[in-house]
Formats: structure tokens, sequence, C-alpha cells
């Protein structure tokens, strides 16, 4: 037996500041217009299937046969995300934190003739 899943503006799109409050409107308006998306998630043993009751086209899966509740909804928004085309815009704030590291090539323990590479900051 299956599970019903339900979502609404804040579980789908959350506080993501990359989707614009026009796209949202634009996704939710296309969505009441269908009358809102449920799904059906079937569970077996080979994994599990999530496919929207209202719109046969919309579905997913994976093969991991006990699969989170996270790991579900969250291939369910990609789903969702992929078929209504939601425009993703990267204007999230840059982390301002970075690092270097070092890379041990030799994996000499006496220290001699070890050569170190740095590789350039990460973000």
């Amino acid at each position: 037996m299956g599970n019903k899943v339900q979502y609404t503006f804040a579980s789908l799109f959350g506080n993501n500041p990359d989707i614009s409050l026009e796209e949202k409107v634009r996704v939710m308006q296309e969505i009441q217009k269908i009358g809102g998306l449920t799904f059906r998630v079937k569970k077996d043993t080979e994994g599990w299937l999530a496919q929207c009751n209202e719109a046969k086209g919309i579905i997913t899966g994976n093969t991991n046969p006990s699969p989170t509740a996270i790991e579900i909804e969250s291939q369910i928004r990609d789903a969702i995300f992929v078929a209504f085309n939601i425009k993703i815009d990267k204007r999230s704030v840059a982390s301002p934190f970075s690092f270097e590291y070092l890379i041990d090539q030799n994996h000499n323990a006496g220290g001699a003739d070890q050569k170190e590479t740095t590789v350039g900051a990460v973000e």
C-alpha cells in the first residue's frame, strides 16, 4: 500500500532565494489549474516509485528499498521542478569562507623529499 504526499507552497519552494517570487507564483498558479499535486508512493524490495496522481508524467523513484521521507520528498520536488520548468537564478551570496589544503604526493613518513602541492581556495 502506498503513502499519499501533498505539497504546499512552503514545502515545494521552502526558503530558496534562487527562485524568484514571480516564478513561485507562476508555478503555483499552474498547479492550481490542475487542482494540486498529490503523489502515490509505492515501495517494494527493488526500490520505490512516486507518480503524480494529477499529471501522470511526473514520476520519480530510486532503487533504495528503504528510502527516508527526506529522500522521497527531495526527489519528488526535483521532478516537479523539471516538469514545470522552474527557473533557478543563482542569486545566492557566495560563502565568505575558503580554505586551502596540501596534498602529500610521496607519502614519505620521514619527511625527506616530500612534495607538497597547494590547491587553490575552495568555496
